[in-house]
C-alpha cells in the first residue's frame, strides 16, 4: 500500500512507473512449425508486446533480430528454437527447416529395346519411396518405376517423371525411347583356346564387375581335361567373390562367397567335360537364390540370404587368381549382367548357337539391358 499524506491507503497500480506489478506477458507464433528451404521469407504471425528481440538456437537460422523475419533459403536445414524476449521475459517457438529432397534418377540407357523390363537407377542421395508416371505409350509401374518394355509402344522419347514422397518433395524427369528388336544374329566364327598351364584373360577389377547384389554370368566352354579348371573367376584364394569352374569329374560348379568367407555352391548333376560345347548361366538374386543353368536345362537352385563379398580380386577368364586351376580347352562369349536373367533370356542366348556349336548370340535383341561386360573371345 502507498500513503499520500495522512489518510486512507490506496492500492498499488501495476502499470504505474516505479511500482511493483505483474510480469509482462510475451507471446510468439509463426504461420508454420516446419518449412522447406524453398519457402519465401516469412514473419511472425504474432509477437507481442512489440519492441523485443529475436534469436535462435542452434546457429544456422537466418533470422532478423528486430522483426523476427526468417529466410529459409539461406538457413541450415535442422530443428530450431526461436526466442522472443521483451523486458527479460521470453517466449519460444519450435521451427524446423527441411531440405528439398533429391529426385535424380535414370535408366541404363535412353534408348531401350522392346524386350523385357528396365529398372530405375537412383542417383546417390535421392529419396526413394516416391511415385512414377510416364507419358502415354510407355508402360510403367508407378510404385517401382520398372518399365515394361515388352508391352510398351515403339517410339518416343517418352518422359518418365519421379516425385519424391515429401516433405519438401521434388520431381525429376528422364526421357526414354523404345526401339524394335534387332532380328540379325551376331556372327561368331572364333573362340579362344587355353592350354591349361599359363594362358588366361584378366579384366582387372572394374567397378562394373564388383557385385554385392543381383548379377548373371553366361558363357560357352569345351574341355575334356579331368582337372579342376576355372572358366570365370573373381577369386585369388584370399580375396573371394564368385566363380564358375569345371570340376575334375566334369561337373560344373558355380560359387559365391558371402560374409566371413562362407561359400554358396551350385553344382550340376551331370558331368560336361566331354569335349563338346556346353552353355552355362549362373544367376544370383540377392536374398533369394543362386541358379546354375547348363545347356538351357532346368537349373540347380540354392537359397542364399547374404550379399556377396566385394573382395578386390581381379575378374579373370581361364584360371584362378592365384595362378592355379588353368583352363584346358575352349571358352567363348563370356558375358556379365547387373541383373538376373530370366528363363526367356537364357533360352534366347542358348538358341543363338551356330551350327558349329558356338554361341552366335542375340545380345542385340534385348539382352543388352544391364550388360556390363562382354568378351567375344576373338570375334
Amino acid at each position: 500500500m502507498s500513503y499520500i499524506g495522512i489518510g486512507s491507503p490506496i492500492p498499488d497500480i501495476a502499470s504505474l512507473p516505479g511500482q511493483a506489478g505483474g510480469e509482462v506477458t510475451v507471446t510468439l507464433d509463426y504461420p508454420s512449425s516446419a518449412v522447406c528451404t524453398s519457402a519465401e521469407p516469412f514473419s511472425p504471425s504474432e509477437a507481442t508486446p512489440p519492441g523485443g528481440t529475436f534469436a535462435a538456437t542452434p546457429s544456422g537460422l537466418t533470422i532478423n533480430s528486430s522483426n523476427g523475419e526468417v529466410t529459409p533459403g539461406t538457413s541450415t536445414p535442422q530443428a530450431y528454437t526461436i526466442s522472443y524476449t521483451v523486458s527479460g521475459v521470453t517466449s519460444q517457438f519450435a521451427l524446423t527447416i527441411n531440405a528439398l529432397q533429391q529426385s535424380t534418377f535414370s535408366y541404363s540407357s535412353s534408348i531401350l529395346e522392346q524386350y523385357g523390363t528396365a529398372s530405375p537407377i537412383f542417383a546417390s542421395g535421392t529419396t526413394t519411396g516416391g511415385t512414377f508416371s510416364a507419358t502415354s505409350g510407355l508402360v510403367i509401374n508407378t510404385t517401382t518405376g520398372v518399365l515394361d518394355l515388352a508391352n510398351s509402344t515403339i517410339g518416343g522419347p517418352y518422359t518418365v517423371t519421379y516425385t519424391t514422397p515429401g516433405p519438401c518433395a521434388t520431381s525429376s524427369t528422364f526421357n526414354v525411347s523404345v526401339t524394335a528388336l534387332s532380328t540379325s544374329l551376331v556372327d561368331n566364327n572364333f573362340a579362344l583356346s587355353f592350354n591349361g598351364s599359363d594362358e588366361y584373360i584378366s579384366a582387372g577389377n572394374p567397378t562394373e564387375l564388383q557385385f554385392t547384389s543381383d548379377f548373371s554370368i553366361s558363357g560357352w566352354f569345351k574341355s575334356s581335361s579331368a582337372t579342376n579348371q576355372r572358366i570365370v573367376s573373381k577369386d585369388d584364394g584370399t580375396n573371394r567373390s564368385y566363380l564358375v569352374q569345371l570340376q575334375s569329374n566334369g561337373k560344373v560348379r558355380a560359387q559365391i562367397y558371402t560374409g566371413g568367407g562362407t561359400a554358396q555352391v551350385n553344382e550340376s548333376v551331370s558331368g560336361f567335360g566331354d569335349g563338346n560345347w556346353h552353355h552355362f548361366v549362373f544367376t544370383f538374386e540377392n536374398g533369394v537364390s543362386t541358379k546354375l543353368y547348363i545347356d538351357n536345362a532346368a537349373p540347380t537352385v540354392d537359397s542364399v540370404v547374404s550379399a556377396i563379398d566385394n573382395d578386390p580380386a581381379d575378374f579373370e577368364i581361364g584360371r584362378k587368381g592365384n595362378s592355379t586351376n588353368y583352363f584346358n580347352g575352349d571358352i567363348d562369349e563370356i558375358a556379365v549382367w547387373n541383373r538376373v536373367l530370366s528363363a526367356d533370356d537364357i533360352q534366347r542366348i542358348y538358341n543363338g548357337s551356330s551350327t558349329s556349336g558356338k554361341a552366335a548370340n542375340l545380345f542385340s535383341t534385348g539382352l543388352s539391358n544391364g550388360l556390363v561386360y562382354w568378351n567375344r573371345m576373338g570375334d
